[in-house]
């Protein structure tokens, strides 16, 4: 079902279109004892007026544009500079991308929307949060390696405090599960760490080749297979506030995702990767409600990322 939803903000002036499939039955099962029900899978795509010099792919665990602390959002800057927007969705709000049958599902979203509205597919960039800069980095390296040939490849890349090592953020989880210092971070602790070990055939003990062929980087590997993203430009932002992260959470710089990212570029720098950098800030971590979380978006500087995505579009 694709929707054409065309309307004036008071902001920007932009055009939004969906696609969704059918609501899938049943529920997603994270563990034995947690399960979350399925969402519509699809997409949300949000365009300028004039037709978009480029094209920015969103993972996000839903299709709802962000926007923090009443700060123009992205989408604003995007659109006021002639970027398209895309949010695409397997269904699952917690996609880990275990199954290469979601990355199909997801490069068929992404066609789909550059054939029905003639977006410039040599111009497309990739982003997320979270794990959904882990989803968009999977998918990225899925694309630059396949054997098979593929219509859309990221021409840049920005991912914003994702867990990259899945060996180490294993730890990090079964570590905040047993401590129970607090109570979400308990929680995810719990259903990340069974829902790895479901998918990975168990721990990092008895299934480490499964771990580490998962994640994007991993620290204790040769990391052979980061070749593919030798050529590509990439931002990975991050605000190591350890003082906030022990204060409230009990962890350290093992237990942060900065630890993955600054590795992860250094690896990308000694192949010769002058264009993947890493972006660090101070104070600047706070969810949409004002509270005070050094794991947010709000890091990012929107406005400045535009242009740098702007910086590698084709004329």
């Amino acid at each position: 079902m694709a929707l054409g939803l065309a309307f004036n903000s008071s902001i920007v002036s932009q055009r939004v279109y969906q696609y969704e499939e059918s609501l899938q039955e049943g529920q997603v099962i994270l563990t034995d004892t947690i399960a979350i029900p399925y969402e519509k899978a699809g997409y949300t795509l949000l365009l300028p007026d004039g037709n978009p010099d480029g094209l920015v792919v969103f993972f996000n665990a839903n299709r709802t544009p962000l926007k923090y602390n009443n700060e123009p959002n992205f989408e604003f800057y995007a659109l006021k500079n002639n970027l398209g927007v895309l949010y695409v969705t397997t269904g699952n709000s917690l996609e880990f991308f275990f199954d290469k049958g979601k990355m199909l599902q997801i490069m068929n979203y992404v066609t789909k929307a550059i054939k029905e509205y003639s977006l410039p597919k040599e111009n497309i960039f990739f982003a997320g949060m979270s794990l959904a800069g882990t989803r968009a980095l999977k998918f990225a390296k899925y694309l630059l390696s396949t054997e098979f040939t593929v219509e859309i490849k990221p021409k840049a890349i920005a991912i914003c405090d994702s867990p990259l090592d899945f060996v180490r953020f294993w730890k990090e989880e079964i570590e905040a599960r047993d401590l129970n210092f607090q109570s979400s971070a308990a929680n995810e602790g719990a259903w990340v760490s069974g829902y790895l070990e479901k998918n990975l055939g168990g721990t990092p003990l008895n299934s480490l080749e499964n771990y580490i062929d998962y994640s994007p980087y991993c620290y204790i590997s040769d990391n052979r297979g980061l070749i593919v993203f030798k050529d590509i430009p990439i931002r990975a932002y991050s605000e190591p506030d350890v003082k906030w992260w022990m204060k409230t959470r009990r962890k350290d710089y093992y237990e942060m995702n900065v630890i993955d990212l600054a590795a992860f570029i250094n690896e990308l720098n000694k192949l010769g990767n002058n264009k993947a950098e890493l972006i660090l800030t101070k104070d600047k971590g706070y969810l949409p409600d004002g509270t005070r979380h050094p794991h947010s978006w709000s890091i990012v500087d929107n406005k400045e990322l535009v242009n740098w995505f702007l910086s590698f579009c084709k004329n």
